[in-house]
């Protein structure tokens, strides 16, 4: 009897720490960086602070989502490859994004005069602990003012230049 109560509670414990995890929530978006400015190709650094509400330790495996701007799609955005992420932490994770000149042509006026702009990603990360894997959706959305006019001018006098001068 004794050893029949030992594997009930060991089998309660086991599937207590087996919690399925929680979707991480986006905090923001900060650290925006124009790594490349041209008339075809345009790169954005950034990074998204988010926070793991689980109680334990998660690896995250993936990001697919897009990224919109005033509720159109600016870019979509993934992450693939695993990332530890602590339990009940805040964390950042890196984005690359890759946009057309053309998608960021129709904001030029709005960047160059600090317009606020609604930025919304939208899509699914998947987390996993232990064998447990599970696929969560990621709705975010914030009011920033992209204050990005340096460096857009001082990249795209660069690329200017550099075309002229080949």
């Amino acid at each position: 009897m004794q050893s029949i109560k030992v594997y009930i509670v060991s089998f309660i414990l086991i599937l207590s720490s087996c919690a399925t995890p929680k979707a991480f929530e986006i905090k923001g978006v900060k650290n925006v960086k124009v790594e490349k400015a041209g008339f075809k190709e345009n790169i954005f650094n950034t990074q998204l602070e988010c926070y793991n509400p689980n109680k334990f330790s998660v690896v995250l495996k993936k990001i697919d989502c897009d990224v919109f701007v005033n509720d159109k799609k600016l870019t979509h955005y993934l992450l693939d490859g695993e990332i530890d992420i602590p339990s009940e932490a805040t964390f950042t994770l890196p984005a690359r994004l890759e946009i057309a000149f053309k998608s960021i042509l129709g904001y030029g006026v709005d960047i160059m005069f600090n317009k606020p702009f609604k930025i919304s990603i939208v899509g699914n990360a998947t987390v996993s602990k232990g064998m447990f894997t599970k696929t969560v959706a990621l709705n975010y959305t914030t009011v920033k003012t992209l204050n990005l006019k340096e460096a857009v001018v001082r990249d795209l006098v660069k690329t200017i230049q550099s075309q002229i001068n080949e």
